[in-house]
């Protein structure tokens, strides 16, 4: 069971780790209570966790004092100190995270500590946090509140959050304002039921903080406590020296004594509430951030896209031009040609020139004349005729066509000139023009991939940018007052920045319309939240 409970612990601090980037020393508190927390159950039949928040200087480590005091039966003459200060160091054996405890100018708490105590068979464990609006900016507040909200999540179960408030303050300031915002984004709505109020250096009487400052919250009045904690914001030597400041020191003492008192019924009165809302918060709120920094992703990755199917159509255009260009492959041209067609008579034609020697039958013998009609009739007897007549003919006269007579026949046409048209290719044209319809169909091919390839790219855009109103309402439901607009209004000032650097009309259009959307979203949240 040891070994369990030890493997537990591993493994919820470096959660811690992971979600929250925490710190060594906070990563030594995480474990420090859990150890505690382990070793103390088995003997403890009730346990309450509670978590103080408030803005930097209001108070809270000097309120864990007086819980130390009232556990470590303190008294004025015998101060038990967790936490030193200014005046006061430290006198218990409690691990604690304070810096420069002299500037009161900066919050002195630099990481969540849990201080434990135990009361007959209940423990107790006050988880002191960061103060907010600090100066050193707001950075450092969200990385507070990230811590702050890590150690609540990490609890598991949370009795109370208790708000420590500047009870002397007439109005809510700046800072306190800032610290409200803060706060009402980092809270879940069901343990709000458990949210107590201390307002320090003051009573009951002498309270200037109004609680319609913390609007639209509803704190009952069993829940404000008040208490003048100015016995530790002054040294020993002061009390010594002056009785009436030791008298009037005294009275508040066990005014604020009584309070804690009551404050400690009140926590035992509460029920405890689970913390997994916080561990909703967190995964809601990353979500969102994921969703949006993927949506910058794919928006760039959608102009690649975009730039690179403009130059294809480009190419494209360029392509089909020459395609028409070249595509005058095939070429006309009219040649004269000789074609023989019948007539009623018969002529003398030379088989080499192809003229008519005679077109009358004049001139020419009887002999010729049969001898031309066997020859037409007998192909064989005419190759013959032809063979025969080849060694004849170094003395055979010549026909007035310059040809020896034996290349002449007789037959009953006539020789007619025409003018033909006829279809001639340009090879190399052609060539050109093959290339170009074959780049252009590997062009296509490109195009149509490119196309597919922004159409999965603009369908995740889709589901992501719907993904986001849907997380940010689920999230409104756990904290209906979180602040939408101060959580995301740094990534929304990146991705306009960087769809004004977008170079394509097309992508650029889209990225701000999803823009939009997702405002219009964020502030009809911002508007509900409002009117409500």
């Amino acid at each position: 069971m040891k070994n369990l409970e030890s493997l537990r612990s591993s493994i919820i601090a470096l959660s811690a780790i992971y979600y929250y980037k925490i710190s060594p020393p906070q990563i030594v508190f995480v474990m420090e209570f859990l150890k505690s927390e382990t070793s103390l159950k088995q003997n403890i039949q009730k346990e309450i966790n509670v978590i103080l928040l408030g803005e930097t200087g209001s108070g809270k480590s000097t309120l864990i004092n007086y819980f130390t005091n009232y556990f470590h039966n303190g008294t004025l003459e015998n101060l038990k100190i967790a936490i030193p200060t200014k005046h006061h160091v430290a006198t218990e054996d409690l691990k604690h995270h304070e810096d420069n405890v002299q500037d009161t100018s900066k919050s002195k708490t630099r990481a969540c500590a849990v201080y434990t105590f135990r009361k007959e068979d209940t423990i107790y464990n006050f988880i002191d946090t960061p103060g907010l609006s600090d100066t050193k900016g707001a950075a450092q507040d969200d990385f507070n509140v990230r811590q702050i909200m890590g150690a609540a999540e990490q609890s598991g179960m949370l009795t109370a959050i208790i708000l420590v408030i500047n009870g002397t303050q007439a109005r809510a300031t700046v800072t306190l304002r800032n610290t409200l915002c803060l706060l009402r984004s980092s809270i879940p709505d069901v343990l709000l039921q458990n949210l107590i109020v201390v307002l320090t250096n003051c009573f009951a009487a002498s309270a200037n903080f109004e609680m319609v400052h913390l609007k639209p919250w509803t704190v009952p009045e069993a829940n404000v406590f008040h208490m003048n904690n100015c016995a530790l914001s002054r040294p020993l030597s002061v009390r010594v020296k002056n009785i009436h400041m030791k008298k009037i020191l005294k009275t508040e003492w066990e005014c604020s004594m009584e309070t804690i008192e009551k404050l400690i019924q009140n926590l035992t009165q509460l029920g405890g509430k689970t913390t997994e809302a916080f561990t909703q918060m967190r995964m809601k709120r990353d979500r969102i951030k994921s969703q949006l920094h993927s949506i910058l992703l794919d928006v760039k990755k959608f102009q690649v896209l975009q730039n690179e199917l403009d130059v294809m159509k480009i190419t494209q255009k360029n392509i089909s031009t020459d395609i028409q260009k070249y595509s005058d492959y095939k070429q006309t041209k009219q040649v004269e040609i000789t074609e023989f067609e019948q007539c009623g008579y018969y002529s003398t034609i030379c088989s080499v020139c192809s003229n008519t020697c005679c077109d009358d039958g004049t001139n020419v013998s009887p002999f010729q004349i049969i001898l031309g009609m066997v020859l037409n009739e007998f192909p064989l007897l005419n190759m013959v005729y032809n063979f025969i007549n080849l060694f004849s003919s170094s003395v055979e006269p010549l026909c007035k066509c310059n040809h020896p007579l034996h290349k002449h026949y007789n037959a009953n046409v006539r020789p007619v000139k025409r003018i033909k048209t006829i279809e001639e290719i340009l090879q190399d044209v052609k060539n050109a023009y093959d290339q170009n319809v074959s780049k252009n169909e590997e062009i296509e091919i490109k195009i149509g991939n490119l196309d597919s390839d922004i159409a999965a790219v603009k369908d995740a855009l889709d589901e992501k940018t719907a993904e986001i109103p849907k997380c940010c309402r689920e999230l409104k439901m756990l904290c209906s007052q979180f602040n939408f607009v101060d959580e995301l209004q740094g990534i929304f000032d990146i991705m306009e920045r960087d769809a004004r650097t977008l170079t394509s009309m097309v992508v650029r259009a889209d990225a701000e319309k999803r823009i939009r959307n997702v405002k219009h979203v964020v502030d009809t949240l911002t508007s509900a939240e409002k009117s409500g």
